[in-house]
């Protein structure tokens, strides 16, 4: 039977606010993080003249998190009738706002709040989620119908015995109730802190807080179903992200014995390609639009990707992610493209060009030998079987090398990552990657360095006199999703760029700020290369969302005789951090860009005679 208790604990304390045009509530136990969280959050609303109704609920020794959830279906309604002249607004008490913006604040429909899961709208419907509404902030309207909503989600609290959450009850008045209700639903790009979020003409207001208990009570709360009409299609990418970590849960616990063959394996099959991300689920172009792209841009066929684009332009407006598509296909299509004065047939080069529309570490691979080479650059794929001869270079890709790769600069991202001693090793990118390789029964390799370091001789910079008094915040691509709260000084730049001049814009860019914090090893290079200073970060929670060990850092700072910097894990609220002193000012020496610089030239004619040992030998056999 329901706990009598649970509906008592929730009445009204006599100094709840009265009279207001919005009224936000929320309650908390005394546990330390809510706790916390409720000061902040208090904090928060006082700053901005926002009523308020924060309580604290007390916590018997018998109830769960579950039970206190429960509580807050009759806790808003009692909100709701103490104000009934005010739009109530009930707010997790470990999340946040900026400010409220006048659409949601003035909003007219009965009802408003995010859709579950934070989705695109193009997502909306139940073939994608088993709920409608994400419950972390709903505003409730003074109209009879949203104050009926409430009501009835209150009375199914009461009068089921089924052990759920308050979102469970929420959407059973919700379903009952839809078809009388106007609602609105609050853009998801109206999120703090996501680094892919759209551009819109309000800044993003809401902090998304998750202590964790959804995730540790899922499997023992009542849940509702999805319809499965849709699921397989739009659920693709999120089984493919849950099916890649538990891959690599796997992977560190096996042996290496049996890692390393395995991760071979699922190289050469094409298994670590197809798992790895793609392009957001919304998007005009298919997924077999997307492959013909993709693959005739990787060809160097440029009239066949500008003829499907034509064909899909035609009928369709690009959205973002049909535009990520098409600005990697132009990337692929630019360094494939005949270079005037070449000295030689175009390089086959291997880097990893996912996510779209690229990472810019990843990319920086193709800019750098196309310049130091002066010629075009086709792209090789890492599960080609017996693939011809063909160059390695940026990023730690060491693993799919095979006997028909040429390796300069190359790296690893972990330490038991099995590299092919078959293959030809002009350079690593550090000693880690050497002891790799001879553990693997390779060669030992004596000449060290990253390629990217060379970028300031490629592309001369010049940093102001005067920068901007400001930081430039650059996530890897794995951290976009963190919910970040930057500080006013502090302007976030995006690691997804494939283009040339993308690249080179970002580059210039950063050449302008103080000072750069990143989580991006690749960025964090850049800026030792032209000598910005830099700190090297990740964030609370997410310290293991970059692939490896950690051994890429070492291994890269030693290739290049710095001193070794790691990641320095931050909070996810960096206005309440003093970030000038996780800035280092360290510079890449001359002796290493000369290095680096002559194992590329020398990388480049082992290309170009392998190619022609074929031909040699064709030659004598006629």
């Amino acid at each position: 039977m329901l706990n009598p208790d649970l509906i008592s604990a929730t009445a009204p304390d006599a100094d709840l606010p009265s009279v207001a045009d919005v009224v936000v509530c929320s309650f908390h136990t005394p546990d330390d993080y809510y706790a916390s969280a409720a000061t902040r959050l208090r904090q928060s609303l006082d700053a901005l003249g926002i009523a308020h109704h924060i309580v604290e609920v007390d916590k018997q020794p018998d109830e769960e998190w579950l039970e206190i959830c429960r509580k807050k279906v009759p806790f808003l309604q009692s909100v709701c009738e103490a104000n009934p002249d005010s739009k109530v607004f009930w707010i997790d008490v470990d999340c946040d706002v900026d400010y409220l913006p006048d659409f949601v604040r003035n909003f007219s429909a009965d009802i408003i709040g995010f859709q579950r899961g934070f989705g695109h709208p193009l997502r909306i419907g139940y073939a994608n989620n088993s709920r409608f509404w994400e419950p972390c902030f709903w505003g409730i309207n003074t109209t009879a119908a949203a104050r009926g909503f409430i009501a009835d989600a209150s009375a199914a609290s009461a009068t089921m015995t089924i052990r759920a959450t308050d979102d469970y009850f929420f959407e059973e008045a919700w379903r009952k109730n839809a078809d009388r209700l106007s609602f609105q639903v609050i853009p998801s790009n109206m999120l703090v802190g996501r680094a892919d979020g759209a551009v819109a003409e309000a800044r993003p207001f809401f902090y998304f807080g998750s202590s964790g208990n959804v995730a540790t009570y899922k499997g023992i709360a009542q849940q509702h179903s999805r319809n499965k009409t849709g699921q397989t299609a739009s659920g693709a990418p999120q089984v493919r992200s849950l099916t890649l970590r538990a891959a690599r849960r796997v992977q560190s616990a096996l042996p290496p014995r049996l890692a390393v063959p395995l991760r071979r394996l699922s190289d050469r099959a094409g298994l670590t390609d197809f798992l790895s991300p793609t392009p957001p689920a919304a998007r005009q172009l298919s997924a077999n639009s997307i492959y013909r792209i993709i693959h005739d841009a990787r060809e160097g066929d440029a009239d066949a990707v500008r003829t499907r684009i034509a064909d899909v332009t035609s009928r369709r407006l690009m959205r973002g992610a049909d535009k990520a598509v098409v600005n990697v296909a132009e990337a692929f299509l630019d360094y494939a493209a005949p270079v005037e004065g070449a000295q030689g047939d175009a390089l086959r080069l291997l880097w990893w060009d996912k996510p779209y529309p690229g990472n810019y570490g990843d990319w920086l691979s193709p800019l750098i030998i196309s310049s130091v080479s002066r010629r075009p650059i086709m792209f090789q794929r890492h599960d080609e079987i017996a693939a011809p001869p063909h160059l390695m270079s940026l990023g730690s890709i060491g693993r799919f090398a095979q006997a028909s790769s040429i390796l300069v600069g190359t790296g690893i991202s972990r330490s038991d990552a099995g590299i092919d001693p078959g293959a030809r090793f002009m350079s690593l990118r550090g000693p880690y990657t050497a002891a790799a390789l001879r553990e693997a029964g390779g060669p030992s390799v004596e000449r060290f360095g990253d390629p990217a370091i060379l970028l300031p001789r490629l592309f001369p910079t010049l940093r102001p006199a005067s920068t901007n008094g400001r930081i430039a915040l650059v996530r890897h691509f794995a951290h976009r999703n963190v919910a970040l709260r930057l500080p006013e000084g502090v302007d976030e730049f995006s690691v997804l760029r494939s283009g040339r001049e993308d690249i080179l814009s970002l580059i210039r860019e950063l050449h302008g700020y103080d000072a750069v914090l990143t989580s991006a090893m690749h960025v964090h290079i850049t800026c030792q290369a032209y000598g910005l200073p830099v700190g090297l970060v990740t964030f609370e929670g997410f310290e293991d969302s970059v692939h490896g060990d950690g051994i890429k850092y070492r291994d890269y700072a030693a290739g290049v005789d710095l001193p070794e910097r790691m990641p320095v894990s931050l909070g996810h609220d960096l206005r309440r951090r003093d970030l000038s002193n996780l800035i280092e000012q360290d510079r890449v020496g001359q002796a290493a860009m000369d290095s680096v610089h002559s194992a590329l030239i020398d990388a480049i004619e082992a290309h170009d005679l392998a190619l022609a040992e074929p031909r040699r030998r064709f030659a004598v056999a006629r």
